[in-house]
């Protein structure tokens, strides 16, 4: 109701994943270099969270859905979005963007 539980700076989270389904993100999002700009809900229900870089197999993490909404509390905005789709953005304070995946 009032949530006083809340640990100060925890975000909300509203998927309906469990809190530990793990992630792939990048290095620069994950050392707080660079902001999530690309959000990826791939066709067998895995989640990507990136920023604008390109990347290789050195720069890939995985990291908990949980941990994902922690270092970016908007992408809890995509929640609902449907497997098979992606969502990119400008910068960080701008509102997600969703596209189509290409199969």
């Amino acid at each position: 109701m009032f949530n006083i539980f809340k640990k100060k700076g925890e975000a909300n989270f509203r998927f309906n994943e469990p809190k530990n389904t793990a992630c792939f993100t990048c290095d620069h999002v994950l050392n707080n270099e660079r902001p999530i700009l690309f959000a990826f809900h791939g066709s067998e229900g895995e989640w990507q969270f990136l920023c604008r870089d390109n990347h290789s197999e050195a720069n890939a993490k995985i990291i908990s859905l949980k941990e994902a909404t922690e270092l970016d509390p908007t992408i809890n905005d995509l929640f609902e979005m449907p497997l098979g789709v992606g969502a990119q953005r400008a910068t960080a304070k701008d509102k997600w963007t969703p596209f189509k995946l290409q199969d």
